[in-house]
């Protein structure tokens, strides 16, 4: 990282301020480097809108310094290097222009491993592990090796975490997005050395065989939750976040009989979607055919995964 040096005492230096020339008092300020805790303290006061000040803080100047969090917290009464110092601001600027951290730092955790982010990209959400959880579950049930989808992929979150849980899978992802493609692909190698094939389709459109089973944490807000939160600075874009028509269902409408089509005569479907749409979901997997259809919640209590399978005969 950029130098750290220990902050220095300037209370020693009596110096009579209205005597030095505009000049000096310049040269003087570059002296005075800003601490660690300084900077964190101007982080929280800019950033006091947020939900998360502190952490969002922590995390930027922890960026900006090449450090861990804890290693920084060590460090709180070191001075920062100017250089340092000037892009942290610039990170905190963006932050309160609405970008996600994880955009602003290019990389978001999830199930312990760290994922390539940055902007045009939906960031994992810690809502989404309910989804792995149930998804690893299911899994178990099918035995040591078939075959998983997911769905509007996004970054990897879902394929590459499973694929690293269950390396013995064939497992494959798609998206529509071409920003998404490059973060998978990044993702890819880091997370599972590329063993994960991608596909770019509309849903499943352009996605070949069958599937023992398929994920998916498609776009689910409504026009109306989305347009709210355009207004809160959200900058994660419109194709991963509105699902369409006025209840946010349209991309789950329309995925629903294509995973029906695509999973095998005992296959599972599993899909994140708002607990206030829950009941609708499960009423259009059934409509759809599909049977012993339940629900898992989220790390909140609330409804979150809806779980469906074909069971032909």
């Amino acid at each position: 990282m950029h130098t750290i040096r220990a902050a220095g005492n300037f209370q020693s230096c009596n110096l009579v301020l209205d005597k030095i020339d505009g000049l000096k008092l310049r040269r003087l300020a570059k002296l005075i480097l800003m601490t660690v805790r300084e900077a964190l303290a101007e982080g929280r006061f800019a950033m006091k809108g947020s939900h998360t000040p502190e952490l969002d803080t922590a995390l930027l100047l922890a960026n900006a310094c090449k450090l861990d969090r804890e290693h920084l917290y060590m460090r709180l009464s070191e001075s920062l290097d100017n250089t340092i110092v000037k892009e942290y601001r610039l990170s905190v600027k963006r932050r309160i222009s609405g970008e996600p951290v994880a955009w602003i730092i290019g990389r978001k955790e999830f199930w312990g491993r760290d994922f390539s982010v940055g902007p045009g990209v939906l960031c994992p959400r810690p809502d989404t592990e309910a989804l792995i959880e149930a998804a690893l579950k299911t899994m178990d049930e099918y035995g040591s090796k078939a075959r998983l989808h997911d769905c509007c992929c996004g970054p990897g979150t879902l394929a590459l975490t499973l694929a690293a849980e269950q390396p013995g899978w064939s497992i494959s992802a798609s998206d529509i997005s071409s920003i998404a493609e490059q973060y998978f692909e990044r993702n890819n190698q880091s997370i599972s050395n590329g063993n994960v094939k991608y596909f770019r389709s509309n849903l499943l459109e352009n996605v070949p065989g069958q599937f023992e089973i398929i994920v998916s944490n498609p776009p689910y807000l409504t026009p109306a939750e989305f347009s709210q939160r355009k207004k809160l600075k959200w900058k994660e874009p419109a194709l991963a976040l509105d699902g369409g028509d006025h209840d946010g269902l349209n991309v789950i409408r329309r995925l629903i009989p294509y995973a029906w089509a695509k999973t095998t005569k005992n296959g599972t479907l599993l899909l994140e979607t708002s607990p206030t749409q829950m009941h609708e979901v499960l009423r259009l997997l059934s409509d759809a055919g599909f049977k012993n259809i339940q629900y898992r919640d989220d790390l909140g209590g609330i409804p979150r995964v809806a779980i469906a399978k074909k069971e032909l005969a």
